[in-house]
């Protein structure tokens, strides 16, 4: 089972390696399987297509940089390792974004942002005494994650101009603001 792992990690380093200077669109498996130096079948061992290696790359990232997090990690540092992680990797993100296919970055962002958003909504409302029912929990998280997920890749594709540091602290103060707001109301 590890070593399967490591197999599938190994291959979604060298998409990402290939996507630093080719579309995805354009990318193949022989040019992915011979940047990680396997043998092209072992691909058909993982993974059905590149699709599948998108998607499942997109959900190892964001497991291993938000939901790995989330338990025992103050969430504005969570908000911060995403965007520095995604800063670090923005070339390849970007290209990614390009996907509009199936598996496309937003879903799976999306999904995790939105784990992230409830943690947040829920530490803030339990600092104040306040209990929340589970669907305005569900739907403020949504609403907030839609935001996250927007300005996120908003600031990829223009090239994450704004340092990592500066958007997290402008982020987490914004979303602390409006969801003390939020449940003052």
């Amino acid at each position: 089972m590890q070593e399967s792992l490591i197999t599938k990690k190994v291959i979604a380093y060298s998409l990402k390696k290939v996507m630093q200077t080719t579309p995805f669109q354009k990318v193949s498996i022989s040019q992915i399987m011979e940047e990680a130096e396997i043998r092209r079948q072992t691909f058909y061992n993982h993974f059905q297509d590149k699709y599948e290696l998108l998607g499942w790359t997109y959900q190892q990232d964001i497991t291993e940089n938000i939901s790995d997090f989330l338990d025992y990690e103050e969430w504005d540092k969570v908000i911060l390792r995403i965007l520095d992680y995604f800063y670090n990797n923005q070339i390849f993100y970007r290209n990614a974004l390009a996907v509009s296919e199936q598996n496309s970055f937003d879903h799976y962002f999306f999904q995790h942002t939105q784990e992230l958003l409830k943690t947040i909504i829920t530490d803030i409302a339990t600092q104040q005494g306040i209990v929340k029912t589970e669907d305005s929990l569900v739907f403020s998280s949504e609403f907030f994650s839609h935001a996250f997920v927007g300005i996120t890749k908003e600031w990829i594709l223009t090239g994450c101009k704004t340092p990592p540091e500066e958007l997290a602290g402008q982020t987490a103060l914004l979303l602390e603001q409006a969801i003390h707001g939020l449940l003052n109301h």
